[in-house]
C-alpha cells in the first residue's frame, strides 16, 4: 500500500508515528516547512526518517504556515501513485490549494486531525468555508470524542470517522516500576523535601501559566515550569515583584531529560485557556504523574477521570484548583500509567494501518 501524508512541520512525535506506519506501508510525507518558527532547533534534533520525507523550503508564513502551491503541484503530478492521500491540515493556503484541487478533480483524500475547538463567535463565512474544506474529505482520522464533535460540526459524517490512539511516546518510555523521587531530585538539583508540581509548555498566553504563578504564590508546594517563550520575562517579573520563592523555571528539555523531571515530581498541572489536544497530558500520565488540567484541554477530557488519575478543573474556579492540588497526591501512579497504556507510537502506527486497510476494502 502506498500512502502520501501532508503535514506542516516535522514535529518529532509525528515523525515517530509516521515511522511506525512506514513499517506497514510505502510511505511518503510532504512537510510544508523544515521547522515551525516558534520551535527551537533542538526540538527536531533527534528526528530520523524511516520513510520518504520531502521538505518544502519556501512560502513560509507565520509560525507554521505555507502559502506556496507546491503541495498541490506534487499531488497533481503524483496522485495516481498512491492508494491513500492524507491531509493533516486545512488551514494554511498550501493545504487549501491542495484540497480545492483534489475536490475539483475528484481525487479521494482523508483528513487526520490533532483536534479542534468550536468557537461561538466564529463568523458564518469562516464556518461555511471550513465546512466546505472539511466535508470534502472521504473519511477522517480523529484522536478523541471532542475531535469527533468538531469534525461533525464542520460537515463530517459520523460513520466516516475513525478513531486512533494519538501518541507522543514509545512503549519503552512508560514508567514500569516505582520511582525513587528523592534520588532523582538530588540528581536534578530539585528540592528534596515537599511536593513539586510541574508544567511543561510554551511560555505563551494560551498556556495560562500566569494563573499558575498566581495560585502557587500563596501555596507551600514548589511549582516547576519547563519551557521557552515570549512570556518568560513576564513570569520572572511577577516572581520578583511578589517575592516568590517556590517557583523554578527551566528552559526547554529534550524528551528523555523532561521525563526525568516528570518522574521527580508529584503532579502535573495545566490551566491552559485552550488546547486542541495537549501532548504533555499523555506524557505525564505515562510517567506515573497524576494530572490537574483545565476543561479546555482536549486530551485531558479524553483521558482524565476525576479521582482516578487526576482532576478536570475550570480555570475560573480557584477553589476547585486548590482542592485538586491538595487531593491529587493521593492518586496511585499505577492508575495514571494504565489510563494511557494504548497510546504508544507502536500501537498508533498499527491502528492507522488497520484504518487504511479497512478503507481499501
Amino acid at each position: 500500500m502506498k500512502v502520501l501524508i501532508v503535514f506542516n512541520h516535522p514535529a518529532p512525535y509525528k515523525v515517530a508515528i509516521f515511522n511506525e506506519l512506514a513499517k506497514y506501508v510505502d510511505l511518503t510525507v510532504i512537510f510544508e516547512r523544515t521547522k515551525a518558527k516558534d520551535r527551537p532547533v533542538e526540538f527536531y534534533s533527534n528526528n530520523k526518517y524511516g520513510f520518504k520525507a520531502l521538505f518544502i523550503t519556501k512560502g513560509y508564513v507565520g509560525n507554521e504556515g505555507n502559502i506556496s502551491s507546491l503541495v498541490k503541484h506534487y499531488i497533481k503530478h503524483h496522485f495516481r501513485e498512491y492508494d491513500h492521500i492524507i491531509m493533516n491540515g486545512y488551514s494554511h493556503l498550501a493545504e487549501i490549494k491542495a484540497i480545492h484541487y483534489m475536490k475539483k478533480h475528484h481525487i479521494r483524500f482523508s483528513l487526520m486531525i490533532n483536534g479542534g475547538i468550536i468557537r461561538d463567535n466564529e463568523s458564518s463565512f469562516k464556518k461555511n468555508y471550513k465546512t466546505k474544506l472539511i466535508s470534502s474529505a472521504d473519511f477522517y482520522i480523529s484522536p478523541s470524542k471532542k475531535s469527533d464533535e468538531y469534525l461533525i460540526y464542520y460537515g463530517a459524517k459520523k460513520d466516516r470517522i475513525h478513531n486512533y490512539p494519538y501518541s507522543n511516546l514509545s512503549i519503552n518510555e512508560f514508567v514500569d516500576k516505582p520511582v525513587d523521587k528523592g534520588s532523582l531530585r538530588e540528581k536534578l538539583n530539585l528540592p528534596v523535601e515537599g511536593k513539586i508540581f510541574v508544567n511543561a509548555s510554551q511560555f505563551i498566553d494560551r498556556k495560562n501559566n500566569m494563573e499558575l504563578l498566581s495560585i502557587f504564590k500563596d501555596r507551600k508546594e514548589t511549582l516547576l515550569l519547563i519551557g521557552e517563550g515570549d512570556e518568560l520575562k513576564k513570569y520572572n517579573d511577577f516572581i520578583v515583584n511578589n517575592k516568590i520563592h517556590n517557583v523554578i523555571i527551566l528552559p526547554f528539555k529534550a524528551k528523555e531529560d523532561l521525563f526525568e523531571y516528570f518522574r521527580a515530581c508529584d503532579g502535573f498541572i495545566s490551566l491552559a485557556k485552550e488546547d486542541i489536544f495537549g501532548h504533555t497530558i499523555i506524557e505525564a500520565l505515562a510517567n506515573g504523574l497524576p494530572v490537574i488540567a483545565s476543561n479546555k484541554v482536549n486530551s485531558a477530557l479524553e483521558y482524565i477521570k476525576d479521582g482516578y488519575n487526576g482532576y478536570i478543573v475550570d480555570i475560573e474556579d480557584e477553589n476547585a484548583i486548590n482542592k485538586a492540588i491538595d487531593e491529587i497526591v493521593n492518586i496511585n501512579a499505577i492508575n495514571c500509567v494504565k489510563s494511557v497504556k494504548n497510546n504508544t507510537f507502536e500501537n498508533c502506527g498499527k491502528v492507522l494501518f488497520d484504518i487504511l486497510a479497512e478503507e481499501n476494502q
